[in-house]
């Protein structure tokens, strides 16, 4: 058990066991000093004396000395009473800086209790040499830093305090620096000052060593290890290895390539040295978009394509900067001379004469001109031209690379409407290179093809009776030419018959061909007619061509079928005779029809309509013979009317009827007609029989060609057939078979009932996605499933789109020349002439016409012109003189800019015939441009701290003449500092700025100068550029404070970020270097960083610590300001910082337990723990009060300032409460006043003050009989509320229930656990109940106990058979009853009794009956006993009857005994006698018995009348301990008996009939008799044990 403490600074005062004292007040307080690192037992004074207190008295009453430190430096001789020094004290150890270092000690004595508060003052001594907290300081400083600049240094610290602390600093032997030593109170620093400015190149690092001197006696001294790195500045420029480099690279070189590499190297050294190349971004943008180079290495690679013939030689202007700040750059200049390859192939311009050419065109007909270009010379330059491809042109020479392509073959555009001509032209180089020409030569077209039509005969089939004025065909005639040519109308040439008027049936649309009806068609009066359409182009001269029309028209089902003779006429009955003995299948008539239509329509089908329930008579579907179907019967009619339908299979179907009697006679003499009056010759061979004949024979042919087309399609699987699907043949009940093939169906019918068959097969012309299937059963009915194609799944449309794709030139057409009946011939010469640029428009070149040697009169005439092939006409001809004049003005600079050769070709053609005249027209230069820079205002950016002779480049002027007109020389404005450098190769010209005088920004910050570009023309012209010299700022100014020094007074426990000074320092550069960045000094101040920041940009000192004047009242902070200039400069400066005390500190409590834990039974006025409280606030802010806030059975007692003891001052108890929290506050007497809590938390331990104690003082046990020697029959358990050895309870038996029973030999109890365990197997019928005491004891001191009284019931087991009572009881002996013979049903025979020692359910009997075999007379009370009689007697009765009955318990396993009786019959009642007489009963007398019998029926009805209202409360309630059985069965049997099941258990209750009263008796079981048996008992005293009750494996307890 331990009490949470908040410990002080100081730790734990005291640890004091207080027995019988009271404590007093301290009397007072001493002090001592001692030196530091003293001998262990160096006395530091005699404290008894110093005390007042007896020597004697000091180890008697426990004097020590206690300290609040883990090291007790001080300790007392208790025989002397000298306080010495116990172990080594190290004053820095334990106050480290503080000027004044105290131990505080409390000595302690009892009896009674005091305390004497005890100041030791550790006196320093020189112990510690000062030290650096580095060994070496590195500081940089740049070589341009100015003398008198001061550098701060780390300073040294030593851990001794006063004079024996750092005094002074002093440095070894320098030439450049000194030391300024600085003195302030205790705190001395040091700076390094610069006396002689730095050099680098010199000497780059300067060493010295710096010492710091303390002021002890005698001095100590550490040292440090000054490293100055010297900064370079940017003061010297690159320099290349050479001012020009010169290099030759072949055109085409690949992207990438090395062209040459410049080298530059910079005598600084870090950024300053390192170099960066590039490429002068201005008046070089050639250059650029050719050549880059690599900034890092300066290699120059090609970055574009090299063309010898656009440029010869590169001047490139490259530029190396170093990456010092500000940067300094120097230029040179790399000349580039490009050397020639074959690498131009040639190029073929194409111009075309016409835009297409006719198929009729003559051959030699001129199409297009062809001329080749390389732009190479020599042998590259000599061009071969061929066509590649087989087509009818080719190529003719005109005048060296220009050529005329010519038709060379018949065209015909039906054939190729294009033809895409293939000219390849090939130099001479090496290797040879070639290029390739596709000419697209579209071919026009001429009316050379008549329409035609697809098919020379067309046949259209048309409906009757179609609507009037409906297309029945649109005929299509297709013309290969186009356009105009193929343009076709349509009319009619002549009509088929020239009986019938065409116009008055037909009439075509010209335009599209639509044949249209001009009236409605009757199959019967027209079945066909025929006439020829003409198709005819729109070409000149008109073609045409004719097509056979034929028209077919179809058959519709317009007609009736009509009945032919002998059954034809109107109105009449008619009659037929049929013998009686007819057989079936007997002919009785054959009816016959024809349709005035065809096809289908005409296809007729027979049916036969019979009165209600006659069935005597059939007729078949396709011959329409009627014929009888089974033989005549008694019952049938006389006379059968019949009536006869005839349908065609038209759409709709039509038909026609006809009615017969048919009259039954006795024989065949009797048949007689009615129609004999109608002459009819069978044998005759009429027109109808002809016409069937060849009906028949066409149906089996076409049938015939069917079957060979169906196996053909089978076999062979056309294309015209592939789209179908595979075909099916189906077979009818009534001999007929189907044919489909997915697209259509034929259906023939056999008929068995006649000699032959009509087939009729319509193929469709189109599959019938849509149509319908005609199919003929057996039942001479026939079903409509499809009809024909619609006719709109057969249209059939056609679209027909025709393009024609151009082909254009890339140069688009330079010369259209209309050719005529000419030749063309080869060109005589070339001609060159020469003008100056800008003169006027008409100034003569030359007189073409003589030079051409042309007859001036012919120009005309002949059309003669000057064709140019750009799109300006710079020169014309005029016709009248022949001179070629300037036709607009020239600017020879607008037409070839640079280049020194500038002419303009121009082409003469004349006709008749054609000849081309090359002419070459030279532009000569004037000096009509002066130089111009490309910038009238150029800046330069140059350091101040350059060095003279710095040359540096600007952007030279360009001018657009050439030659001597072009730029000459360069002048300068004059001025102090620069001069100019004029360099002159070939005809390039250059100048560079020198600098003659170094530069100083702060005199003058801007230089303006102006340069003239002066040209080398008569009169000269010039252009002048303003140039701006920016000089760079170099940092050579350090950043300078406001002041040296800053002061600062700020509060204690101001908020993180409020700010404490603003610090000001400036910079005399400008830009980077005149930006000032504040720090504060990172080495010698990290207390000071942990507090305090400064804004880097502002140089406002802000609060980022908590500032407690208790820990520092005072801070010294150095800070530093750096500009950004490269390298930096930096100047430091100090602030002092006075902080203002606040009362800022709460007090602070130190609780010191004096025991761990507190009795419950202490006494008040025991000590628990000491309270010290302490405030680091001085005066009333340390002044504390100390309380207890809350309710507790403490208090504090005040023993010393604020030293405090903590007392009991109320009973505890720990069973109610065993921990008190208790709250301790103090508050100071500042303000505002400050108060701090602490939890003492007290622990109360236990006594042994309460006894054990049972949860209830009487406890009742349950034992079966019989059960095993050694079982827990129950466990007894005691509760203490004390703990640990006070709550171990020890259990035993106090006394036993009875004194005739020894309770050691029947039970036993485990002391430790409770647990009661017999010691015997009980007896039920030998003890029922027994009683003892079980006594619970603690084991505290002393010990208490409790006792708990202890019942113990003996539960009854099944072990005791039924006993059978007098006067049946005798064992082995024959018992005997006797009855009259004339005894009713019911008649009372004799009753069994019996007992059974055992109670409840064990003693609960039934009594059951068996008689021999075949007897029926007896019946037994299940729960009575009692015999009777079912019945009255019979003369088959026997006269002695021998019953056996059986007594069983329910108890389980079940008991039972039996006992026989002899029922003896006698005929009257005067007979009976009684073999029992000698027994005494007394039936009226109520002896014991009968009074238990009376118990054991009433606790039996009892049960019984529980069981019903369980059973009935279970029911309506549904509980949750039955919520898991099913729902319940009842079931009936049929001797009056019923059975009630609920899944989990059966109920058997079984009512008799024969007696009065039934005895009912309900067992439910415990567990679910899934495989149990149930028992019923019906009706006839015997019982039939069909189900078992459950089996003992499956209700075992487990």
């Amino acid at each position: 058990m331990s009490s949470p403490c908040r410990l002080s600074y100081f730790g734990i005062y005291l640890w004091l066991f207080l027995l019988d004292c009271y404590w007093d007040t301290v009397s007072g307080q001493l002090s001592y000093s001692v030196s530091e690192e003293v001998n262990q037992g160096t006395p530091v004074g005699n404290i008894a004396k110093d005390l007042n207190i007896n020597l004697q008295d000091l180890e008697s009453r426990m004097f020590q000395i206690v300290t609040g430190s883990k090291r007790q430096f001080f300790e007392v001789n208790l025989k002397t009473g000298v306080l010495y020094v116990s172990e080594r004290i190290d004053r820095e150890e334990l106050c480290a800086q503080e000027l004044k270092c105290s131990v505080s000690v409390e000595a302690v004595i009892n009896n009674p209790l005091k305390l004497y508060r005890i100041d030791i003052d550790i006196l320093d001594v020189n112990d510690n040499a000062p030290l650096f907290t580095t060994k070496m300081q590195n500081l940089y400083i740049a070589e341009s830093t100015l003398p008198g600049v001061k550098f701060a240094l780390s300073e040294a610290s030593d851990a001794d305090v006063g004079r024996n602390g750092v005094n002074t600093y002093k440095l070894s032997q320098s030439d450049h620096f000194s030391l300024a030593v600085h003195k302030a109170g205790d705190s001395v620093s040091a700076e390094l000052v610069l006396k002689k400015a730095l050099d680098r190149e010199k000497q780059p690092v300067i060493s010295m060593t710096l010492t710091a001197v303390d002021g002890g006696t005698p001095p100590k001294s550490g040292t440090s290890q000054l490293v100055i790195n010297v900064l370079d500045n940017n003061d010297n420029i690159p320099i290349f290895s050479e001012s020009l480099y010169k290099t030759k690279i072949r055109e085409n070189t690949p992207l990438g390539s090395i062209v040459i590499s410049v080298n530059a190297t910079d005598a600084d050294e870090g950024l300053n040295s390192e170099i960066v190349y590039s490429l002068r971004s201005k008046d070089q943008d050639h250059v650029l978009d050719i050549f880059e180079i690599e900034s890092q290495t300066g290699v120059i690679k090609v970055k574009g394509n090299i063309d010898f013939e656009e440029r010869k030689a590169f001047e490139i202007r490259v530029e190396a900067s170093d990456k010092g700040q500000p940067p300094m750059s120097a230029h040179c200049k790399v000349l580039v001379e490009v050397v020639d390859l074959n690498d131009n192939a040639p190029e073929i311009t194409i111009t075309s004469l016409h835009n297409t050419v006719k198929e009729d065109s003559n051959i030699g007909t001129v199409v297009a001109l062809v001329s080749v270009l390389d732009k190479d010379g020599g042998e590259n330059g000599d061009v071969k031209i061929q066509i590649q491809n087989e087509v009818p042109l080719k190529l003719e020479t005109n005048y060296k690379n220009y050529y005329s392509l010519l038709v060379d073959g018949p065209l015909d555009r039906e054939s190729i409407s294009n033809y895409n001509v293939t000219i390849v032209a090939t130099d001479k180089g090496t290797p040879p290179l070639s290029s390739t020409s596709v000419v697209s030569i579209h071919v026009s077209d001429v009316n050379d093809n008549p329409p035609r039509f697809s098919e020379p005969l067309v046949n259209v089939y048309v409906k009757e009776n179609s609507p009037v004025g409906s297309v029945i065909k649109t005929v299509t005639a297709v013309d290969a030419d186009t356009n105009q040519n193929s343009q076709v109308s349509y009319s009619f040439l002549q009509s088929n018959s020239n009986s019938l008027p065409l116009s008055t049936m037909v009439n075509i649309n010209s335009e599209t061909g639509d044949i249209i009806s001009l009236q409605s068609f009757n199959f019967e009066d027209i079945k066909t007619f025929q006439f020829k359409v003409q198709a005819t182009d729109s070409g000149v001269p008109p073609l045409s061509s004719n097509v056979t029309v034929n028209v077919f028209i179809l058959d519709e089902n317009d007609n009736n079928p009509a009945i032919l003779a002998p059954y034809s006429e109107h109105g009449s009955v008619n009659s037929e005779s049929i013998p009686y003995s007819a057989e079936a299948g007997y002919f009785v008539a054959k009816i016959r029809a024809v349709d005035a239509d065809s096809g289908y329509n005409a296809l007729l089908s027979y049916h036969l309509s019979e009165p209600k329930g006659n069935n005597l008579f059939r007729i078949g579907t396709s011959s329409g013979e009627i014929r009888t179907k089974r033989r005549m019967s008694d019952n049938d009619l006389k006379t059968h009317p019949l009536v006869v339908l005839v349908s065609d299979n038209g759409e709709p179907s039509l038909s026609a009827t006809v009615s017969i009697d048919v009259v039954v006679v006795e024989s065949t003499a009797d048949i007689q007609t009615q129609f004999r009056h109608v002459p009819v010759k069978e044998e005759s061979f009429s027109d109808l029989n002809l016409y069937l004949l060849i009906a028949i024979v066409s149906v089996s042919v076409i049938f015939l060609l069917s079957l060979i087309s169906l196996i053909a399609v089978k076999c062979h699987r056309t294309d015209s057939f592939s789209r179908y699907s595979a075909p099916m043949i189906t077979t009818h009940p009534d001999g007929s078979w189907s044919y489909s093939k997915a697209t259509q169906q034929y259906d023939v019918c056999f008929s068995s009932d006649t000699m032959k068959s009509d087939m009729v097969v319509f193929p469709a012309q189109f599959p019938p996605v849509d149509g319908e299937l005609i199919s003929i059963n057996g039942g001479d009915t026939f079903t409509r499933t499809q009809t024909l194609p619609s006719k709109e799944k057969v249209r059939k449309e056609l679209d027909t789109n025709m393009s024609t794709r151009r082909i254009r030139s890339p140069f688009g057409i330079i010369i259209v020349v209309v050719l005529l009946d000419c030749c063309w011939e080869a060109v005589s010469g070339q001609l060159s002439y020469s003008v100056s640029e800008e003169v006027n428009p008409g100034t003569s070149v030359g007189n073409l016409a003589k030079d051409l040697n042309l007859n001036v009169n012919d120009l005309e005439a002949r059309m003669f012109q000057i064709v140019s092939g750009s799109k300006r006409k710079y020169f014309d001809v005029n016709l009248k003189t022949g001179v070629l004049y300037v036709n607009e003005r020239i600017d020879r600079e607008e037409l070839c800019a640079k280049a020194t050769t500038c002419t303009v070709s121009v082409e003469a053609v004349i006709n008749n015939p054609l000849k081309l005249y090359r002419l070459e027209v030279n532009v000569v230069d004037i000096n009509d441009n002066a130089p111009h820079f490309p910038e009238n205002l150029q800046s330069l950016n140059i350091a101040e701290s350059t060095v003279p002779g710095g040359k540096f480049g600007f952007i030279g002027a360009s001018d657009l003449d050439i030659g001597k007109n072009d730029v000459n020389t360069y002048k300068i404005s004059p001025n102090d500092y620069f001069s100019l450098e004029v360099h002159k190769g070939g005809e390039s010209v250059s100048a560079r700025l020198v600098l003659q005088k170094a530069l100083d920004r702060e005199k003058q910050s801007t230089v303006k100068l102006t340069v003239t570009a002066v040209d080398g023309g008569n009169p000269p012209r010039s252009g002048t550029s303003q140039i701006v010299i920016n000089v760079l700022d170099n940092n050579d100014n350090a950043p300078v404070f406001s002041s040296s020094l800053y002061k600062a007074r700020i509060s204690e426990n101001l908020p993180v970020g409020t700010t404490v000074i603003i610090l000001n320092a400036t910079d005399a550069d400008e830009g980077l270097n005149s930006e000032v960045e504040y720090s504060l000094r990172s080495k010698g101040q990290d207390h000071v960083l942990d507090l305090f920041q400064i804004d880097s940009n502002t140089g406002a000192i802000l609060v980022k610590g908590k500032i407690d004047y208790e820990e520092n009242p005072a801070f010294e902070i150095h800070a530093q300001a750096s500009d950004k200039g490269t390298p930096p400069m930096s100047v430091d400066c100090k602030v002092l910082v006075e902080v203002v005390d606040l009362n800022d500190n709460a007090p602070e409590i130190t609780v010191t337990s004096l025991l761990e834990t507190v009795k419950e039974d202490a006494e008040v006025g025991t000590a628990i723990a000491l309270v010290s409280v302490l405030d680091k606030d001085g005066g009333k802010n340390g002044e504390v009060k100390a309380v207890i806030s809350n309710e507790t059975p403490f208090k504090l007692d005040t023993n010393y300032k604020n030293y405090y003891s903590l007392v009991v001052s109320g009973p505890l108890d720990r069973e109610i409460k065993a921990q008190y929290n208790v709250t301790i506050v103090a508050t100071d007497e500042g303000t505002p006043p400050l108060s701090s809590t602490s939890i003492v938390t007290v622990h109360v331990s236990d006594v042994n003050d309460n006894p054990p104690r049972f949860s209830e003082p009487l406890v009742n046990v349950y034992v079966k009989e019989n059960s095993p020697v050694g079982s827990v029959i129950k466990t007894v358990t005691a509760v203490d509320t004390d703990t640990n050895q006070n709550s171990q309870v020890i259990y035993s038996f106090l006394q036993s229930n009875s004194n005739s029973l020894q309770l050691s030999t029947m039970v036993n109890i485990n002391s430790e656990t409770g647990d009661i365990i017999s010691l015997q197997s009980f007896n039920f019928e030998d003890i029922k109940t027994f009683q003892f005491k079980v006594q619970a004891t603690d084991s505290g001191v002393p010990p208490l106990s409790s006792n708990v009284t202890v019942n113990v019931f003996i539960l009854d087991e099944n072990d005791n058979n039924p006993a059978i009572l007098a006067p049946y009881s005798e064992h082995g002996s024959v018992n005997s009853e006797s009855i009259p013979y004339s005894a009713e049903a019911g008649y009372f025979v004799g009753k069994i009794r019996a007992v059974d020692a055992d109670s409840g359910y064990n003693a609960l009997l039934s009594y059951h009956l068996s008689e021999p075999k075949g007897n029926n007379l007896f019946r037994i009370g299940t729960s009575s006993g009692e015999i009777r009689t079912k019945r009255r007697m019979s003369d088959n009765d026997l006269k002695t009857h021998p019953l056996v009955v059986l007594v069983s318990d329910n108890g389980e396993p079940s008991l039972s005994a039996t006992v026989s009786i002899d029922v003896v019959v006698v005929e009257s009642t005067a007979d009976i006698q009684t073999q029992f007489r000698h027994v005494p009963v007394k039936e009226e007398s109520f002896s014991d018995l009968n009074l238990y019998l009376l118990i054991a029926i009433v606790s039996v009805s009892v049960i019984f009348l529980l069981s019903l209202i369980s059973l009935i409360a279970v029911k309506c309630h549904r509980t949750d301990s039955f919520s898991r059985y099913s729902a319940p069965m009842i079931t009936t049997h049929p001797d009056g008996s019923w059975s009630y099941s609920k899944a989990t258990q059966q109920y058997d209750v079984c009512f008799s009939s024969d007696t009065m009263k039934s005895d009912m008796v309900v067992f439910p079981a415990q567990f679910p008799p899934v495989d149990g048996e149930l028992i019923s008992i019906n009706g006839g005293d015997t019982f039939t044990r069909t189900q078992t009750l459950p089996s003992k494996e499956k209700v075992r307890k487990e």
